[in-house]
């Protein structure tokens, strides 16, 4: 997948890779019409697990959307599409489809991984989208973006009642990714259904609780199941962002400089 992701295909694989990409998405579009019809409303897929070739994005989000009406459901889709022969080949991002089959967003992640994914992904814009449907205000980041409470902010400045957020962790910092994920619900009051793959899936309410989780690396079902009351809850964090921390820091240095002040007193007069 690595390989895909980063366009370095030979003209001879690829009618092998064209299979097994076919493959991939006729797993994902059947498993989100599995879970539709056991009692799913939104269905997420994990970050950039669902590749495909810009030449095939079309016909492929066509699909989705005809799963999606046809199910009643929002599917919010992971997904990485691939620019062969482009010096960036890779976009990383989440479309979101509602019930009607109508696509609400379409998002590139804003925030790549230093190294790797940082030379070969188009960034987002730098804004975090947030979008009106009959079942409350959703918004929509993906992965690294976590890992900025300003940016995460946005959510809760836009009055979302949950944010979607795909991941792609390794298993070293999967649970440390899985609590600070847990601190951008506390930090926004606002609800969070986190997508892993190779990581914990997860639910937060809006104050950070666990609702439910599944390891990736852990025996058994890999499909998260879990009912999450969405609906936002004003913080102060969402209203003054980080004026707070930036205060006491300030506090902290007027401190230092006063007390270090105190001390030089004795010397200084001494010396004279």
């Amino acid at each position: 997948m690595a390989r895909i992701t980063e366009g370095s295909i030979a003209p001879a694989d690829r009618p092998s890779i064209d299979a097994k990409l076919i493959w991939l998405q006729d797993w994902f579009l059947e498993g989100s019409r599995r879970e539709a019809r056991a009692g799913a409303r939104l269905v997420v897929w994990p970050e950039q697990n669902l590749l495909v070739f810009s030449e095939h994005e079309t016909a492929f989000l066509a699909r989705a959307r005809e799963v999606a009406a046809d199910e009643r459901i929002y599917l919010a889709m992971g997904m990485g599409t691939i620019h062969l022969g482009e010096p960036r080949p890779f976009e990383n991002k989440l479309v979101l489809i509602d019930p009607t089959g109508r696509t609400l967003i379409s998002y590139l992640k804003t925030h790549p991984v230093p190294g790797w994914e940082a030379g070969i992904m188009r960034r987002g814009d730098g804004r975090l989208p947030v979008t009106a449907t009959l079942d409350g205000r959703m918004a929509a980041a993906i992965c690294y973006d976590g890992s900025f409470p300003e940016f995460i902010r946005q959510a809760a400045e836009g009055s979302a009642d949950l944010l979607i957020l795909p991941v792609n962790d390794w298993k070293g910092v999967r649970t440390a990714h899985f609590q600070m994920h847990a601190f951008r619900a506390i930090e926004t009051g606002v609800p969070i259904v986190r997508a892993a793959a190779s990581g914990i899936s997860g639910a937060f309410d809006a104050w950070g609780r666990v609702i439910g989780f599944s390891d990736y690396f852990a025996p058994g079902e890999r499909t998260l199941i879990v009912q999450l009351p969405i609906g936002g809850v004003r913080t102060i964090y969402a209203r003054i962002g980080d004026t707070l921390a930036w205060v006491c820091v300030a506090g902290l240095v007027a401190v230092l400089v006063g007390v270090l002040g105190v001390g030089l007193l004795p010397i200084e007069a001494w010396a004279r």
